[in-house]
């Protein structure tokens, strides 16, 4: 599986070019790493939409799960600062067994590569939820690949 996975990422990275940072119309799916103050280090994955309002903002709604969220949606704004890189600010809901509640997420992205309708972004966030009576500072980062319904210039 992981010679797999290695095999499949080399090809990516030899058939994709250098990104011009846009907002989009995409859908992608990604993997996170995350950990928090309670010690709950741990991967996940989500699928994300992006939806283009201007040259340079987007939405992105997001389901999935990932260790200390348990499963969550949620729904940022993107602003892309230039061709390289984007910051990005919203809220989430969370369900984790017993626990459930609302937070708010911040973050800077990169998208490091492109190939006519497809990308890859690496986002760094800061996310802060409520898990029962506690407060908890939650930092990660999320790889996504994204197609995209119109070509990536």
């Amino acid at each position: 599986m992981r010679t797999t996975f290695i095999l499949l990422f080399a090809l990516l990275l030899c058939g994709a070019v250098k990104v011009h940072a846009q907002a989009k119309n995409a859908i992608g799916l990604g993997l996170g790493l995350n950990t928090s103050r309670e010690n709950s280090n741990g991967f996940g994955a989500l699928l994300q939409g992006e939806i283009k309002l201007a040259p340079k903002v987007s939405i992105t709604p997001y389901v999935g799960g990932e260790v200390t969220y348990g499963a969550m949606a949620g729904l940022s704004g993107r602003y892309y600062f230039n061709k390289i890189i984007y910051a990005s600010a919203g809220a989430f809901g969370h369900i984790d067994g017993d626990y459930h509640g609302i937070g708010g997420a911040a973050g800077l992205g990169f998208m490091l590569l492109s190939a006519g309708h497809q990308a890859l972004d690496l986002n760094f966030h800061g996310d802060y939820m409520k898990k029962g009576e506690r407060s908890t500072p939650v930092a990660g980062f999320r790889l996504i690949y994204s197609f995209s319904f119109t070509r990536l210039e």
